[in-house]
């Protein structure tokens, strides 16, 4: 398989449009599985982790027998063909069993794993064990270029071991010939300051296949006004509910977050969105098809209520996100 960066993968997640609006949709090719939602850092614009956090936040983590019932399941019924992502709220080089997780999903044939890291801690011997399990895409969250500026953003002192770590990947890759995809996504606020791009691609562009600069996107924070005047957000009034927007997630991927429920999209971890509990029943066809997953695919196939769902608020229905696009 060739490599697939992150801004491809993403563009084709996010920008095709979805001919599958059914109650009934197929079983999902895109799996995401979130390992643990403990993580090293606290990024300020973070909802999960970050200063403006709206959520209590109760450490979790997925045993490993649990994550290869779910992967066993999974490729039973052909869910996560496509790709398997393992990222979602924590860092994932914080679980202890990482490298035999990869090993697993790809011994039991899932063509395409991928994830999201800081890299702090994704030290050579824990990046060259995750690599030589069989790994093939990595994307690196790195929101400043120096020292100084990123232990403001992350909140921690870790710039100068994530670059060499991003080095030593690189290196390790070529030098063993490995077809693994490494991107860095690099989120932009005004307090980064004007020449944060330059800055960051003369650090980082010999080093990761991509680089992606993406606009900071504020969503259910504990005060949203502070929030976006801290990082530069400005109200627009082409911001409107996009009523012709069909949701592609709801139809092409299940998330499972790391207490062990299947939830509607990276943007709801929390408990009270789960539309179906594998501690209960671990059946993902049983799920794909629920309740919960009716209720949200209704608003999309028959344009129903939104209220109290998590939909009602999501940034990518609105008209006027185009502004907002991966750069």
């Amino acid at each position: 398989m060739s490599k697939q960066t992150m801004r491809e993968h993403m563009n084709e997640r996010f920008g095709k449009k979805n001919n599958v609006l059914s109650y009934y949709p197929p079983l999902p090719n895109s799996l995401n599985i979130e390992l643990n939602n403990t993580c090293n850092q606290k990024c300020e614009f973070c909802g999960f982790h970050g200063k403006y956090k709206s959520w209590d936040f109760v450490p979790s983590r997925l045993s490993f027998d649990f994550v290869k019932r779910i992967l066993e399941e999974a490729k039973r019924l052909g869910i996560g063909e496509k790709e398997v992502g393992f990222y979602l709220s924590g860092e994932v080089f914080l679980y202890p069993d990482f490298p035999e997780v990869i090993r697993y999903a790809k011994n039991l044939g899932f063509k395409y794993t991928f994830i999201t890291t800081n890299g702090a801690f994704a030290t050579p011997d824990k990046a060259k064990a995750v690599l030589d399990a069989g790994l093939d895409s990595i994307r690196f969250s790195v929101n400043a270029a120096d020292r100084e500026m990123y232990r403001t953003i992350h909140g921690t002192d870790d710039f100068d071991e994530v670059v060499k770590n991003i080095t030593f990947i690189h290196d390790y890759i070529q030098d063993h010939n490995l077809n693994v995809a490494t991107s860095i996504s690099c989120v932009v606020t005004k307090k980064q300051g004007p020449n944060l791009k330059d800055e960051i691609k003369k650090i980082f562009i010999d080093k990761v296949d991509d680089i992606l600069f993406i606009p900071v996107i504020l969503s259910k924070l504990s005060d949203m006004k502070n929030a976006k005047e801290e990082f530069g957000i400005n109200n627009d009034e082409n911001m409107i509910i996009n009523k012709d927007y069909k949701c592609p997630i709801l139809f092409n991927t299940m998330y499972i977050n790391s207490d062990g429920y299947v939830i509607p999209c990276c943007d709801a971890p929390y408990s009270q969105y789960y539309v179906y509990d594998l501690n209960k029943k671990l059946d993902l066809e049983e799920a794909w098809y629920s309740e919960g997953y009716q209720r949200l695919r209704e608003i999309f196939v028959d344009n129903a209520d939104d209220t109290g769902t998590i939909c009602a608020d999501c940034i990518l229905r609105y008209k006027g996100v185009e502004g907002l696009s991966i750069d």
